[in-house]
């Protein structure tokens, strides 16, 4: 009896907690497909009284270049960062000791930091690599792409070494005995035995960037440049295109949406690994 009143209260949690995730998916895929008018004179949640697809074709169109221009720099950027973090990660494995007890932490404090407070000083930093490099970075997509690799590469080792942490060590310091020079282990060895930590931290950073709406504002002007600005755009200070804004916020989150529907068994066996359960 107590495990079936245990089973209902579960149940009625996780339809209770769908439902406020499904309401404002069905909102936003519903006013994507109202007209000017439909939308701003009908509640927000009826049905379109007819469905105008042309809502979607227009904002496309105006999102595309956008679009591009994110996936050139948070594609790289988050491979680099990834591979880096992976390297960095495996060099804490092998020196272990007080580097593997102190290094992670002091990761995970700069991580923690929130990059509100951290943009300011990498601004001032990117202006004066400008003067000295006398390379424009401010206001470009490779200066985003630098600052997205800044920041996000030691969040990147920080999840890449929890993964590394669970290798077994045996078989690492058994290919050392061999006479296999560091980085080829890492090759050979330690990356294929990664392979699903490495795609879900690509994954988790990949949405990060794409979805990352602050340090685009900080580092460029107007609204070209990355994905969210460009949906932020339809926000007007005379008024607001609500269909428009629906669907080109529906049409910014299709990607992610599509990684995790096609990559998310990837991710989860990452998380299990992790915690053992892929073992």
């Amino acid at each position: 009896m107590k495990f079936k009143l245990n089973v209902l209260v579960a149940t009625v949690i996780l339809v209770a907690t769908s439902t406020l995730w499904i309401l404002p998916l069905y909102a936003l895929v519903a006013g994507s497909v109202k007209s000017l008018a439909d939308a701003m004179g009908s509640p927000l949640l009826d049905l379109p009284r007819i469905p105008d697809f042309e809502t979607i074709v227009r904002a496309f169109n105006a999102l595309a270049g956008s679009m591009l221009n994110t996936a050139i720099i948070a594609i790289p950027a988050t491979f680099i960062a990834v591979l880096i973090g992976s390297l960095a990660a495996f060099a804490i494995y092998l020196r272990g000791g007080r580097v593997a007890n102190y290094v992670p932490p002091l990761i995970a404090i700069t991580t923690y930091i929130p990059y509100q407070a951290l943009i300011v000083p990498l601004i001032s930093l990117i202006r004066q690599a400008e003067e000295v490099l006398k390379v424009p970075l401010y206001d470009t997509l490779h200066g985003l792409f630098i600052v997205f690799l800044i920041y996000y590469t030691p969040m990147a080792t920080l999840l890449m070494f929890i993964f590394t942490n669970n290798l077994p060590r045996e078989i690492v310091e058994a290919a050392l005995v061999d006479g296999m020079k560091p980085m080829t282990v890492y090759r050979r060895v330690v990356l294929p035995l990664l392979g699903p930590g490495f795609v879900a931290t690509l994954i988790f950073m990949l949405v990060q960037m794409w979805n990352n709406f602050f340090i685009p504002l900080s580092m460029t002007r107007g609204y070209e440049k990355h994905i969210t600005l460009r949906i932020f755009s339809y926000v007007g200070q005379a008024g607001t295109i609500y269909n428009e804004m629906f669907a080109a916020a529906a049409i910014g989150s299709l990607p992610p949406l599509l990684i995790f529907v096609f990559l998310g068994r990837y991710f989860v066996r990452g998380l299990l690994t992790f915690t053992g359960g892929g073992r």
